[in-house]
């Protein structure tokens, strides 16, 4: 498996948790574990303290954590979904040199994905501009995972994805080389996307989980997204609604 693509590594928010926690209720044993080797240029960081912005379809929930924002679907439907999309000054594809995420499986498994989806995550969403016209393409933790034979995610553990690896798919017509789909199967890296459309730009980034993933429940946080020149980082946590991160329990 590919370290650089899917990293279980506790982020620097966490760690101050624990060193707070050592801190401030001494009889409560923690421990903070080491940061990961994998690297990261510094980036800008967009801080979301509320779930605006966020569309809920049926009964799907979003709800802002301490350390990330938890998205949900109901057993046993496939109606539900949630979605986030935040646009920017179109930038080319062919600089994109980063696009990650972190997100947490938390839901059990009924042994039945009708009712609810062991494959399931929420997906990183790259919205792109072509000479035929606006669209989207869609990362997929679960189809990465398909293509190195690894199974389903784990759950509850905070993982890394790396969205440039890929594979993508799309809903859209607008993207040479990628047909449009209902939801997969995915087939072409970001690099392949581009080398097929070679003035394609990046208009925006989201994430999204869709229809016909019953009974997920996951947390979501620091949405990477980064060019030659730039960097962004969004990050989830009702800790920033006082201007900085702290525990929820602190509160």
């Amino acid at each position: 498996m590919d370290l650089k693509s899917i990293i279980n590594r506790p982020t620097k928010r966490r760690l101050i948790a624990a060193a707070l926690t050592m801190t401030a209720a001494t009889a409560l044993a923690v421990t903070a574990q080491p940061a990961s080797a994998a690297s990261h240029r510094p980036c800008t960081i967009l801080k979301h303290s509320t779930t605006a912005g966020v569309t809920k379809v049926g009964s799907a929930t979003a709800t802002v954590g301490t350390d990330g924002i938890k998205l949900t679907t109901a057993r046993s439907t496939n109606a539900d979904k949630v979605s986030w999309q935040t646009s920017f000054r179109p930038v080319l594809a062919s600089t994109v040199t980063e696009a990650s995420y972190e997100t947490v499986k938390l839901d059990a498994t009924a042994g039945d994905n009708n009712v609810v989806n062991d494959a399931a995550l929420p997906a990183y969403h790259i919205y792109v501009r072509t000479a035929a016209g606006d669209g989207v393409l869609v990362y997929e933790p679960y189809y990465y995972l398909s293509s190195i034979a690894a199974g389903n995610p784990q759950r509850n553990l905070r993982i890394e994805w790396n969205v440039l690896n890929g594979p993508l798919w799309t809903p859209s017509t607008t993207i040479a080389g990628l047909p449009k789909t209902a939801g997969g199967p995915a087939t072409l890296t970001f690099a392949q996307v581009v080398a097929a459309n070679p003035r394609m730009t990046v208009t925006g980034i989201g994430f999204g989980l869709g229809t016909y993933n019953a009974g997920v429940i996951a947390v979501l946080d620091e949405q990477r997204f980064a060019t030659t020149r730039n960097c962004t980082e969004h990050q989830w946590s009702t800790g920033f609604r006082t201007g900085g991160w702290w525990p929820g329990w602190l509160h």
